[in-house]
């Protein structure tokens, strides 16, 4: 029998296991950068950090966070609103529901707060293009920008995601 992961909001506790699995996800950003950005996470009520675990272990994280653009933010930067900004899972604990439930639990944190949902991805992410695409997300434009995001060896894709009543979701 295949056991569920419990998610639930992160706390500080929980901030170096996932700088562990932070740094997995990306080696190339050094573990005190994500130490920061998963602390604003917890700490900051704009930003929310959710964590899976599993027999005792975190197994998984999702991000989501307000972003506003600067006031003099070029005319193709990404739209004002609630973005999920990262999901990752342990290698070993994938493709047993654990980023579906993270996606979930970071949706319904997105619904008490807005309509709308954003994701963005480098089209060459498949499976977390498909993991967001099974919410209802589609593809709203490849021409965009968002401060500090580099797209490494392909193109971003942003997403959009209309929240309805009821916790139905239908799509922009």
């Amino acid at each position: 029998m295949t056991q569920r992961a419990s998610i639930r909001p992160a706390s500080e506790a929980d901030v170096e296991e996932c700088v562990a699995l932070a740094v997995l996800a990306a080696p190339e950003v050094a573990g005190n950068d994500w130490r920061k950005a998963l602390l604003r996470d917890v700490r900051d009520p704009a930003h929310h950090l959710v964590v899976a675990e599993l027999d005792g272990a975190l197994v998984g994280y999702g991000r989501a966070r307000l972003f506003e653009p600067e006031p003099d933010a070029p005319a193709d930067t990404a739209p004002r609103g609630f973005y999920l900004i990262g999901v990752f899972v342990a290698p070993g604990r994938r493709h047993g529901g654990v980023g579906a439930a993270l996606t979930q639990a970071r949706l319904d944190w997105v619904a008490e707060r807005s309509d709308h949902a954003w994701f963005f991805a480098n089209a060459r992410n498949t499976a977390s293009i498909e993991l967001h695409r099974r919410f209802g997300f589609e593809e709203v434009t490849r021409r965009f920008s968002f401060p500090g995001l580099v797209f490494a060896g392909g193109e971003g894709i942003l997403f959009g995601l209309e929240l309805a009543c009821e916790g139905t979701t239908r799509s922009l």
